[in-house]
């Protein structure tokens, strides 16, 4: 009778110590199935956004350069700096090298982090910024995936080359008032086809006395003004 008792109660002992080897078990796999999400599966989670770097500034005039900017750009501000710290600064060289820029950076969309990153924004006029740049991000940046972790993998289109095919004296209507400016044309061509727009006419005015600004921009040779 003795001997029966005792095995029941090694029998009980023995199911107890199953039943906690099983919740252990489950415990250690919940624990793994975790970490392994954790850190292998939720990748974004363990980057970190690297900052835009400012290489230069030409702060009179409201214009920078940054490391993510492209090659070409970068060449053009070069051109644009060099003109700027000259004594005698040619004005309808400085508003044609102006429409080139802020066509280039508009369109080089590859170098952009999100839809909210326009191109060209700090050469428009500021009573029409606001604008332009809810146009853009509504339009031709709609699409725009976000790469604040440099793992975009959209194709984007890069500006390649900018033709100035001319430059007229124009007037533009700004508030109620006639101010006068340059329109530019230009023909655009990119690093690989994308069918993206190949043609801009720039409408340049001069800003406060000091800079010249885009006020008007169209994707083709021949603009409609009312």
């Amino acid at each position: 009778m003795v001997r029966k008792v005792k095995t029941e109660k090694g029998k009980k002992k023995q199911v107890k110590k199953i039943i906690i080897i099983v919740l252990i078990t489950i415990i250690l796999i919940a624990l793994f199935g975790f970490c392994l999400w954790k850190f292998v599966f939720d990748k974004k989670d363990n980057k970190v956004a690297q900052p835009v770097k400012i290489l230069d500034s030409l702060d009179e005039y409201g214009y920078d350069l940054s490391d993510k900017d492209s090659s070409y750009y970068k060449k053009e501000y070069e051109s644009l700096k060099s003109l700027l710290k000259s004594d005698n600064v040619d004005e309808k060289e400085y508003s044609t090298l102006v429409a080139r820029m802020f066509t280039i950076d508009l369109y080089t969309l590859s170098t952009k982090i999100n839809k909210y990153d326009v191109g060209g924004a700090e050469f428009y006029h500021k009573n029409k910024k606001a604008m332009f740049e809810q146009k853009v991000m509504d339009t031709l940046y709609s699409t725009m995936l976000d790469n604040t972790f440099g793992d975009r993998k959209q194709e984007l289109p890069e500006v390649k080359d900018i033709e100035t095919v001319s430059v007229e004296e124009t007037t533009y209507k700004i508030d109620e008032t006639d101010v006068e400016g340059y329109l530019v044309k230009l023909n655009i061509t990119y690093v690989k086809d994308l069918n993206y727009d190949t043609e801009a006419s720039v409408v340049v005015c001069k800003e406060d006395g000091v800079r010249w600004s885009v006020v008007d921009f169209q994707p083709t040779l021949n603009p409609k003004y009312k």
